[in-house]
Formats: structure tokens, C-alpha cells, sequence
């Protein structure tokens, strides 16, 4: 009960703290939702658009067996992370990766090749 301070606020100032601490709440919350999301699939031509190619291009990567798809029935899906995953697979290194590696496997292996 010693905690209790009476004291004149306006209520706009009160609507305006209210507001601000709610804010606050919800921005330090991790939000639930992107966790419990569903992968989103896409069409053919949301993956055309997505990956920036033709749709036949798109049609010929996935009937050479190039590119991950799930196939039901008459009806292509895909999914934006297996077409990220893919697109990665395909990253070139750098020459400053490139010589990284070489000098790493230079020092591993200095001594074994006596």
C-alpha cells in the first residue's frame, strides 16, 4: 500500500504510455508464429519468378531431375528453402576462399608426405 502514488496525468499521456509499453512487450516477445508456420509452397510460376528463369527453363531443370520439386499428381510444388538450398549449391568460391583452402590442406598435410 506505500507503493500507491496518486498523481494528475492527462489521459492522453496515459493512452500514450499504455500504448508505448505494449509496444515494447510485444517487440522483446519472440513471436510463436514463424515456428509453427508451414513451409509455402509454389507453383510453377511463382518458382519461375522466384528463381528469376523461364518457366520452361524451369520445366527442363525439373524434368532432368536438376531441381528439387514434389510432384502431386499433374501439379509441380516447390518450396522457397529447397530452391535456396539449391541455388547455394551452385555458389562459386572465391579466390580468397579458394587459396584459404589450399593453404589449410598445405598445413595439414606438410608432414604426411614423407
Amino acid at each position: 500500500m506505500n507503493d500507491l502514488m496518486l498523481t494528475s496525468i492527462r489521459k492522453e499521456e496515459l493512452s500514450a504510455m499504455i500504448e508505448n509499453s505494449v509496444r515494447k512487450v510485444l517487440s522483446e516477445t519472440p513471436s510463436s508464429n514463424s515456428e509453427e508456420k508451414p513451409q509455402d509452397f509454389l507453383s510453377i510460376e511463382e518458382a519461375s519468378k522466384f528463381l528469376n528463369l523461364a518457366k520452361a527453363t524451369v520445366y527442363t531443370l525439373t524434368s532432368a531431375g536438376k531441381i528439387p520439386v514434389i510432384k502431386k499428381g499433374k501439379r509441380l510444388y516447390f518450396t522457397k528453402q529447397e530452391l535456396m538450398d539449391w541455388l547455394k549449391k551452385g555458389r562459386k568460391k572465391t579466390i580468397e576462399e579458394i587459396e584459404e583452402e589450399a593453404t589449410q590442406y598445405v598445413l595439414k598435410n606438410k608432414y604426411t608426405s614423407r
